[in-house]
């Protein structure tokens, strides 16, 4: 399934993450998922710090959507990340009984008052903990949310602010990132990512070696939703970490010059 589709026409138990490096690329994709539910008659979730909020806000009402009728209506609903996070956390680690009360019983409220539609849930509570330097909560954080989206009717967003380009993110996060959802998007654009990663490992090893390179990271990796860009830009990084650094930055390099 592709970004698009996701976005458009999401179903139940579908979790699907933006790795984004500017707020307006996370704002759009937000603005996207959750205005296609409106439209099609679902009500929202949003779990987002008050600065996220607004740039949301702000990218719905540009699409059309009139969010304080939205809201009075009961069609959506938005809670604070950190107040929310606050609920289940028992020092770095999220307490299941905790959030299935405290986020559940939020879905439930909401899905009561619109039965046999999906729920569109945007959450943030898992960058938090990630920005604060617990990635190993965040992703227990990620794992609760998949149990809960197994007994609910919800579709779920998420996002994480990090640099694609750095090697640790590379070698380290991302990998338990991509293997916590169902469609991860890795950059705003694919394709410019696509084009930035090959002529840089071009560059970088000749074009031998970036086809050898393609193959095996085509043996390595099942094509997936993960973007082909991003499963090289993976692979190479987890074994060979020296050439992954120099096509790194070339690809950060041609990434922010392609328009």
């Amino acid at each position: 399934m592709s970004w698009k589709t996701f976005l458009e026409n999401a179903s139940p138990a579908e979790h699907a993450v933006q790795v984004y490096m500017e707020l307006d690329e996370l704002a759009v994709s937000v603005g996207s998922f959750l205005d296609a539910g409106f439209r099609a008659g679902e009500p929202a979730l949003v779990i987002a710090t008050p600065e996220h909020w607004e740039a949301f806000r702000a990218e719905l009402e540009g699409r059309g959507s009139a969010v304080s009728e939205l809201e009075a209506q009961g069609r959506l609903v938005c809670r604070d990340a950190d107040e929310t996070l606050a609920t289940f956390m028992d020092g770095d680690a999220p307490v299941a009984e905790r959030f299935e009360q405290a986020v559940g019983g939020i879905l439930d409220e909401v899905a009561s008052r619109f039965p046999e539609k999906t729920v569109r849930a945007f959450g943030e509570m898992v960058d938090l903990l990630f920005q604060r330097g617990n990635p190993a909560g965040a992703i227990a954080l990620e794992d609760l949310w998949n149990d809960l989206l197994a007994s609910r009717r919800c579709a779920l967003l998420c996002a994480y602010e990090l640099d694609l380009f750095d090697l640790e993110a590379q070698t380290s996060i991302l990998p338990e990132i991509v293997r916590v959802h169902t469609h991860p998007r890795p950059v705003a654009d694919p394709a410019r990512l696509a084009s930035a990663v090959h002529e840089a490992l071009t560059d970088v090893v000749g074009a031998d070696a970036a086809a050898w390179i393609y193959l095996k990271v085509a043996e390595a990796v099942p094509r997936t939703a993960l973007p082909r860009a991003q499963a090289v830009l993976m692979w190479l990084s987890g074994h060979q970490p020296a050439t992954a650094r120099r096509v790194l930055q070339g690809a950060r390099v041609r990434y922010a010059q392609t328009t």
